[in-house]
């Protein structure tokens, strides 16, 4: 895969580089000098830009009937953004991070079930197969809220996130390059170049390098190369060709969380958690990893697109967009750690190892024009997929005698290495071999219809067809069994935008998604029997625009209900049903403003109540009113900027308040709340920005996910100091 992967970039390279350059091109003549003057950027809300993530009809975000946050990658580096996670954090409303086994684990709304897409391509079974990513090789990231299944297919009850890789622009050529080191040695390099091609097309590679390292807890930290790359042909005056080819390597140290002690065995106790029982997160164990010192979390992805654009005519578009994906990952580790008194620590074993292939194909036609006199957009198509996903699974049983191997002191653990004894190994489940093949079909349509100058309705309908074929064999019970199982999901979307005025805009929306009970590519046979998971949502809300876009906000109100979630039936416990229900209800708002010419200001603030409505577990215990896990209540962030008028010099801060949340659906373990804060100070000089930046400011020890098991926490890194050069040629 790698001799691929350095045929296919040198040859990138070597086109990109015969190219003339802009200096070549005017040779010796003399340009005259021209004045530019703009708006600066000062938030994410970019009313009156396209977004492709919430509609494919072409509407502004303000003309579109949702909620929806476009980070440019000026807003990233502005804000210091080195990951996908980093980046989505300052998003409103927007939490987590996840585990490194799935670690784009995000919270919107109060759900984790997001569709994560990658230049419009959704990512099949997004979670654990979602990679850290660094935002250089992105132009930016779009966030459309509530249950997006109308556009996206299956899993979008939050939300979808689309990454838009850097495109090639012939009317826009340059060099770009980074080079940071910060604390704990940790680096980042990148480099990307764009511009013309012959006579009609246009080439862009971007190349990034990431090796992080967490000073504040020991063996832990990320090591990524990512090439991501595009040409674009017009073969005709109505025909275009855009192609890519994306390469990413990612080679990890992870920890998995810190156990909470009893607070009478904990000589320096913190408040980073709270708990019925007193258990506490003692400061001595803060810095430690009790994952194995070979820990292998790595993965290597091959990804290809070809998109034929063809304008039929003024009024008609056809597009077909092709993409196959390759990707293999391991994940061998020490993922549980267990506080035993008086000074243990339990610990289990994991090997999972991932191949997965897939292609995806797209195809639609839209239309500009009139019906009945009516200004009208609308979008009809068809999608078809496959994933085939095989894995090798391997978990120690959690015996006595496999504890006693695997166990390591708490305040100074000898790691050691993975210990591949099958003895720890042994009953069924814990070795073996999986494969999942899915195969969907969907149709799709949208539309918008101008009523009158001022209100335009917007609808969609989506019918897709899902059918999963798996395999188990189990390696310690000696046995084969294979299942599969068709789902038929339907979803809708219908809203409505009225214009108050030309700056202010109100909206109302129903839309509705489904998504799968559990992962596909690890669905049982027993969850196969049961039906989709189904979620509905109501929103309202407002847009605004003041001062000539110097002064723009959003406001929405919403309430989403999933239900056909997972429950035991309350007269036979033993017996799992879905009858289960989840709910959240909340208001969002976002702001961005700039009051003077130095001075920007942005933030957003996010509160909302989510909840079971019925839930009943193993004994029969009912959670209803409990809180979903890892589901912060209240969220808020804010930024500012000012730069100095005789100097090119500009401070930056921002912070972050985070609420309080639940490890687990019995909500007895608590994260508490926490504020962070962000500084930094950047000087131009040209050809470079120079920037200092501080990431948590004061230091402060706090978690932000629960971990693999109840009985510990991840905590989030410790004061760290940056140091950027960015440089545009």
């Amino acid at each position: 895969m790698n001799q691929v992967f350095i045929r296919t970039a040198v040859a990138l390279a070597a086109a990109a580089v015969a190219q003339p350059t802009l200096a070549q091109a005017v040779e010796d003549k003399q340009l005259p000098a021209i004045q530019v003057q703009g708006n600066r950027e000062v938030g994410t809300i970019k009313l009156d830009e396209a977004s492709s993530t919430a509609s494919r009809l072409g509407l502004t975000v303000r003309e579109t009937p949702a909620s929806v946050e476009i980070l440019s990658k000026e807003v990233m580096e502005e804000r210091g953004a080195r990951t996908f996670s980093e980046a989505l954090r300052g998003a409103s409303g927007v939490t987590g991070g996840g585990p490194p086994s799935a670690p784009t684990t995000l919270v919107t709304r109060g759900f984790t079930a997001l569709t994560y897409l990658y230049d419009g391509t959704r990512s099949s079974g997004a979670g654990f197969v979602n990679r850290v990513q660094d935002t250089w090789n992105y132009d930016r990231i779009e966030i459309l809220k509530g249950p997006a299944s109308v556009l996206y297919g299956d899993g979008a009850i939050g939300g979808a996130i689309n990454f838009i890789t850097k495109r090639p622009d012939r009317n826009n050529p340059g060099t770009e390059a980074l080079l940071s080191y910060g604390s704990g040695g940790s680096y980042r390099a990148a480099v990307g170049k764009g511009g013309a091609l012959g006579e009609s097309g246009a080439y862009r590679f971007d190349f990034s390098h990431n090796d992080s390292k967490v000073r504040s807890i020991a063996n832990n930290g990320e090591k990524l190369d990512h090439f991501t790359s595009g040409v674009t042909f017009d073969l005709s005056s109505a025909l275009k060709l855009d192609l890519s080819f994306d390469y990413l390597r990612d080679d990890n140290k992870v920890y998995y969380g810190t156990p909470l002690i009893p607070g009478a065995l904990s000589t320096q106790p913190t408040g980073v958690v709270s708990t019925p029982d007193g258990r506490v997160i003692d400061r001595r164990l803060t810095g430690l990893n009790y994952n194995v010192s070979d820990q292998n979390n790595s993965s290597e992805t091959l990804w290809w697109r070809a998109k034929l654009t063809a304008q039929l005519s003024p009024q008609w578009t056809l597009r077909n967009e092709l993409s196959i994906n390759s990707s293999d990952r391991t994940f061998l580790s020490s993922e549980s750690a267990v506080f035993v008194a008086p000074n243990l620590i339990n610990r289990d074993q994991t090997l999972i190892t991932h191949d997965q292939k897939s292609i995806f194909n797209r195809l639609d036609a839209s239309h500009v024009g009139k019906i009945g006199g009516l200004s009208n957009r609308f979008t009809i198509g068809a999608e078809v997929s496959k994933s085939d996903f095989d894995s090798m699974r391997r978990f120690s049983n959690g015996s006595v005698a496999t504890n006693n191997a695997l166990r390591v002191n708490a305040f100074s653990p000898n790691i050691g290495v993975y210990n591949s004894d099958p003895a720890l190994m042994t009953g069924a489940g814990n070795r073996t071999n999986v494969t999942s093949d899915t195969k969907t079909a969907s149709v799709f349509a949208e539309d918008a219809l101008k009523l009158t100058d001022a209100f335009t309705l917007v609808g969609g309908l989506r019918h897709d067809r899902i059918n999963i074929q798996r395999s188990i064999r189990d390696l310690n019970a000696n046995t084969f069994s294979s299942f599969g199982t068709t789902y038929g999901s339907n979803a809708v979307r219908a809203g409505a935008v009225y214009d108050l005025s030309k700056e202010s805009t109100v909206y109302a929306q129903y839309t509705n998604a489904a998504t799968p009970v559990g992962s596909l590519f690890l669905l049982s046979a027993t969850n196969s029997a049961f039906p989709l998971s189904r979620g509905k949502q109501v929103e309202v809300g407002f847009k605004q625009s003041l001062a000539e876009k110097r002064f723009e906000w959003t406001a929405a109100l919403y309430q989403i209900e999933l239900g056909n979630v997972l429950s035991r039936d309350p007269a036979n416990p033993a017996v799992t049903i879905n009858n289960g229900q989840q709910s959240s209800r909340g208001i969002e708002l976002s702001a961005a403003w700039r009051p003077t010419r130095q001075l920007t200001l942005a933030g957003n603030v996010a509160a909302l109540r989510a909840q079971f409505d019925t839930l009943v577990e193993a004994g029969n215990v009912s959670r209803v009113g409990n809180v979903p896990t890892n589901v912060p209540e209240r969220v808020m962030n804010l930024f500012a900027t000012y730069r100095l008028d005789q100097l090119p010099v500009e401070f930056g801060g921002s912070v972050n308040r985070t609420g309080k949340m639940y490890t687990d659906t019995a909500n007895t373990i608590q994260i508490n709340g926490y504020t962070t804060a962000d500084a930094w100070l950047s000087y131009r000089m040209k050809p470079a920005l120079l920037t200092l930046r501080v990431r948590n400011l004061t230091d402060k020890l706090y978690a932000n996910y629960g971990g693999r098991s109840t009985s510990q926490v991840l905590l989030a890194p410790g004061r760290t100091v940056e140091v950027t050069a960015k440089f545009d040629f």
